[in-house]
């Protein structure tokens, strides 16, 4: 398995992470009953609970561009220094991007996000 392969896996652990992370704080706030049922209504939860859940639909929207470029790498046979520089620097900088939202950090979270835009360059360029 090739290394932007790897991290395509490691990037995929980091979505499910987002998702569960604030569950419990969920469920302390409206109950396992309300996680139990259909959520028609949502009580107020803390900021950093919104922020983690639009992290993760940020970072979804990422994923299928960094996964089409890590795979056409491997397709390629292409897996070199700079596209396993992108896929880090992708992988680091939605890891960052994420935490700083969650901290509520807005000028370092868009540092970060450039970050993640520089490794998807990376492994485009490689490409063309």
């Amino acid at each position: 398995m090739s290394f932007e392969l790897k991290i395509m896996i490691a990037i995929g652990f980091l979505y499910w992470f987002l998702g569960h992370v604030a569950v419990p704080t969920k469920m302390g706030i409206a109950g396992i009953g309300w996680n139990l049922g259909n959520r028609d209504t949502e009580p107020e939860f803390p900021a950093w609970v919104k922020r983690t859940e639009r992290a993760q639909r940020n970072l979804l929207e990422s994923l299928p561009l960094y996964f089409a470029l890590a795979i056409g790498c491997y397709a390629s046979g292409v897996s070199n220094g700079l596209t396993q520089m992108g896929a880090w620097l992708f992988l680091a900088g939605r890891l960052a991007h994420a935490l700083t939202f969650m901290a509520g950090l807005p000028v370092v979270r868009t540092l970060a996000y450039g970050t993640a835009v520089a490794g998807l360059g990376l492994l485009a360029s490689q490409l063309l």
